[in-house]
Order: C-alpha cells, then sequence, then structure tokens
C-alpha cells in the first residue's frame, strides 16, 4: 500500500502545447466494496491524495485504464480523497479485477473553453444560439467545441459550425453526435 500511494503522489502532469488539460499519470489498486449490494458497483478505484489535490473542483473524470476510455463520476470520501466506481464493462476493457494495480492517464481540470472565431461569427446571425449557448455550463460547451475542433477537413468544419448554431437555435443542449472518447484518446496518447 506504501509504494501505491507513493506513486499516486509522484502522478506525472503534462500539458499540452495548445494549452489542453493536463493528463495526469499513476497507478493505483482497484478495490472490492465488502458493504456494496450491488456487484457491479462493489468495485472502486480510489485516487490518493496527491491526485485528489490536482482533481480539485472536478465532479467526472475521463481517461483510461490500461488504455481502456472510461468517464467516471468522482465521488469524496471523508479523508478529501476521491474515488469512483469501476463497473463491469471498464473492467473487463482493462484486462483487471479487484486487487490488481492498473495505470491510469486522466484528463486533468481543463480551463473554461473559449468560442473559436468561426463559431463567434456564425453567432451574429443566431442571436437564440448565442443565448442558449450563455445558459450552458461550462463541460456543455466544451463538448460543442470539441465535436467542431474535431473536424479534419475545412468543409467539414463549417458545417458543424452550421449545424451547432442551428441546433443551439432549436434548444438542442448537447451535439448529436460527439465521440467524447475519441477527444479524450488523442489526448492522452495511447
Amino acid at each position: 500500500m506504501g509504494n501505491e500511494l507513493r506513486s499516486m503522489n509522484k502522478a506525472t502532469k503534462r500539458y499540452k502545447s495548445d494549452g489542453g488539460p493536463a493528463i495526469i499519470r499513476f497507478k493505483a489498486r482497484l478495490f472490492r466494496n465488502p458493504k456494496a449490494v450491488n456487484s457491479d458497483s462493489a468495485t472502486g478505484l480510489k485516487v490518493g491524495k496527491g491526485v485528489s489535490e490536482k482533481l480539485r473542483g472536478v465532479t467526472k473524470v475521463e481517461g483510461t485504464i490500461n488504455g481502456h476510455p472510461f468517464r467516471a463520476p468522482l465521488e469524496r470520501d471523508a479523508s478529501g480523497s476521491c474515488w469512483f466506481r469501476v463497473n463491469k464493462a471498464m473492467r473487463e476493457g482493462a484486462h483487471a479485477g479487484a486487487g490488481d494495480t492498473v495505470n491510469l492517464a486522466i484528463l486533468g481540470p481543463e480551463p473554461e473553453p473559449s468560442v473559436p472565431a468561426d463559431l463567434r461569427s456564425a453567432f451574429k446571425a443566431f442571436p437564440e444560439a448565442k443565448a442558449l449557448w450563455q445558459q450552458l455550463d461550462a463541460d456543455a460547451r466544451r463538448i460543442w467545441i470539441r465535436w467542431i475542433e474535431s473536424a479534419k477537413k475545412p468543409l467539414t468544419r463549417a458545417r458543424r459550425v452550421t449545424r451547432t448554431v442551428e441546433q443551439l437555435s432549436s434548444g438542442k443542449r448537447r451535439p448529436c453526435c460527439v465521440n467524447v472518447y475519441e477527444f479524450m484518446m488523442q489526448r492522452v496518447g495511447e
């Protein structure tokens, strides 16, 4: 247990050159909660204090466990550390079970997303889209921006900007077809 905590406290943090989120890499051991009734939610992963401090204010983490992508809500315990449930799909994808030590790469806190220039211009023609945009939380805005910026061709990006303002104008708060794992996997480089 001592080595595990030391490795958690020495978690590495790497920033992307474009100002993207930090990537926090560490090892941790999956544990089984003896009090859990549901066997699927009985496995968890405790994030040590050092990593928990880096994730202050984060309510949901995304990253990889042994290279398998995941998204999970963070829970806090009385000691100030964080932990999250590791469901069956996550365990199977990571080829790990309770008691196993796994490698994690988690995206750290992201700054408030800035609106790309082409989307800002499109908002001028769609004031109702801009009004809804301002009501969205940072995570929702980040998902729209990721979808737009993940376009590989300028024409695709232009279509996504148009579709974004059209969907926002009609009241849609999330894009229809964003692969949240694609962005995260590009960031963690696995």
